[in-house]
């Protein structure tokens, strides 16, 4: 799916909503690509009553890659995990936050993309000519991810516009940090992340970070 206004009239900026999820993915349904990277192929989804991407049942390597997705009545990407439902809009845990279960686990959870780990978002420091993000990601050991980043206005959870990526590679813990130099965003606005691993699956937005002065 390349190129697409969901939820809005062709401009992309003004309201046509759907009454439910901009998309839904359910099923077995495998390989999905929603937003290719490109500029070209940058979906904008927004204003939807529900989620903006919605992904049910055990369909797996559904990479969401540079969309702009805001403003939607649920969550931007919505992994909807054991025990939720459709109109839950929970933040599906990360393996390794629950105190209970804390050894990593490989992110092959029974789940929609596999409910790949969502990154996490440590700072967001502006300086006169750029912004520098810091985070991490707990995922499967050993393998390599790519985490691209977004800003909202100020109180934004979802993926506005799209900053950049940069690729990262987990130690035999599961465990990696990142920091990327990006372009000047202002103060109050707020950084998300997502990260897709090597075979498609890309994670829910990170919880935001409120940008600050460096």
């Amino acid at each position: 799916m390349l190129g697409n206004r969901i939820g809005t009239t062709a401009s992309g900026s003004a309201p046509l909503a759907n009454a439910a999820s901009g998309i839904r993915i359910e099923g077995f349904s495998l390989d999905n690509l929603i937003g290719d990277g490109t500029v070209a192929g940058s979906n904008t989804i927004a204003f939807n009553s529900q989620d903006g991407v919605q992904l049910t049942t055990f369909g797996s390597g559904n990479k969401i890659s540079r969309n702009s997705i805001f403003s939607n009545g649920g969550l931007g990407i919505d992994l909807i995990g054991q025990g939720e439902g459709d109109l839950t809009n929970v933040v599906t845990t990360n393996d390794g936050d629950n105190p209970n279960t804390p050894q990593v686990d490989p992110d092959t959870d029974e789940g929609p993309n596999h409910l790949q780990n969502r990154p996490s978002v440590g700072s967001a420091r502006t300086s006169s000519t750029k912004t520098t993000v810091k985070g991490t990601l707990l995922s499967a050991p050993n393998q390599t991810f790519v985490v691209c980043l977004y800003s909202n206005p100020a109180g934004g959870n979802e993926g506005k516009r799209f900053l950049g990526q940069t690729t990262v590679s987990t130690d035999g813990s599961g465990k990696s940090s990142f920091t990327k130099a990006l372009a000047k965003v202002s103060v109050d606005k707020t950084i998300t992340a997502t990260a897709t691993s090597a075979g498609g699956d890309t994670s829910e937005f990170s919880l935001p970070r409120k940008v600050v002065s460096a």
